[in-house]
């Protein structure tokens, strides 16, 4: 992203149980704050959950809460730029990324304005990019443009 940034919010959770529902959560208090629509802020928190079953083998998937000694965990990076609102969510490299044509991946994109993936190193990473709604200003003079 190439704007500066306003606000960062950095979250690790265990990549186990009930502690993923914090991630969704997480991103509809920074939505509501940023003023998105209802609508807006129930897909951003289905494109979360949609990104953590990507990157979460089905042995992770959540389950009640217990965490082993020397789990991993999955890290939630939220960006908020003058913008754009991007939410990285990324996890030690373990199993490949399900393919990109899957059901999964689908409903992402479909959810969000631009999504990436990656894996390098060792973490494997979905980059969410969600456009800002405008201001009431911007509102405004858009409807007293003449056209």
């Amino acid at each position: 992203m190439s704007e500066e940034r306003e606000d960062v919010l950095l979250l690790d959770v265990p990549a186990t149980g009930d502690y993923l529902s914090v991630l969704p959560t997480a991103t509809a208090a920074v939505a509501t704050r940023l003023g998105f629509s209802l609508d807006e802020i129930e897909d951003l928190r289905a494109a979360v959950n949609a990104a953590v079953t990507l990157l979460l083998p089905e042995s992770a998937r959540p389950r009640p809460f217990r965490r082993r000694v020397g789990e991993d965990s999955l890290h939630c990076r939220l960006e908020v730029g003058a913008e754009i609102l991007q939410i990285v969510l990324s996890r030690p490299k373990g199993d490949p990324l399900p393919d990109p044509g899957t059901y999964q991946w689908q409903v992402l994109r479909a959810l969000t304005d631009e999504v990436e993936s990656e894996s390098e190193g060792a973490m494997s990473t979905i980059r969410i990019r969600q456009q800002r709604p405008s201001s009431e200003a911007d509102a405004e003079t858009e409807a007293h443009r003449i056209r």
